[in-house]
């Protein structure tokens, strides 16, 4: 079965980067307004760490939005970040840990990086599963932050 044009709204060809862009800062902004309302604070429990994984304005959606707007199915995963942020989990054969990157991890002051992941699944469509890779950036206080989510193939 073809993809078609939009899912959820979300432009599916390759060249609507743009349109994909505006709609993960828009998702981002939803979010945070969302969890404002809805806890008074800025975090989603993950349930494989048993952890708070927090959504940090100007520093969450960064990477992210760079990312994501590349692939319609990395911003149909911004657009389920709550549901991905909370059942994520390691993949059997994947590190689950990662060394911090020069750069903006290292910036951000990130002293482990936290790889999970979440699938989607559609009976009814097939280009409806896929893998969402979730990085975790851990600081030295031990909190931890979003600091990505993509469409990615695994491979193991």
């Amino acid at each position: 079965m073809e993809t078609p044009e939009y899912i959820e709204g979300i432009p599916t060809e390759k060249k609507r980067v743009k349109e994909r862009f505006e709609l993960i800062k828009s998702y981002y902004e939803n979010l945070w307004k969302d969890l404002q309302r809805e806890t008074g604070s800025n975090y989603i429990h993950n349930k494989f760490l048993n952890a708070d994984v927090y959504i940090v304005k100007n520093e969450s959606d960064k990477k992210t939005a760079r990312e994501a707007l590349h692939n319609w199915k990395s911003t149909y995963a911004v657009k389920h970040l709550k549901e991905v942020v909370e059942n994520a989990s390691s993949i059997e054969g994947l590190p689950l840990f990662s060394s911090i990157k020069a750069g903006a991890q290292r910036k951000n002051g990130y002293k482990n990086m936290i790889l999970l992941y979440y699938q989607f699944e559609n009976e009814q469509f097939d280009y409806m599963n896929f893998t969402a890779k979730l990085t975790i950036g851990v600081t030295a206080s031990q909190k931890h932050i979003q600091y990505s989510v993509n469409k990615v193939e695994v491979t193991k």
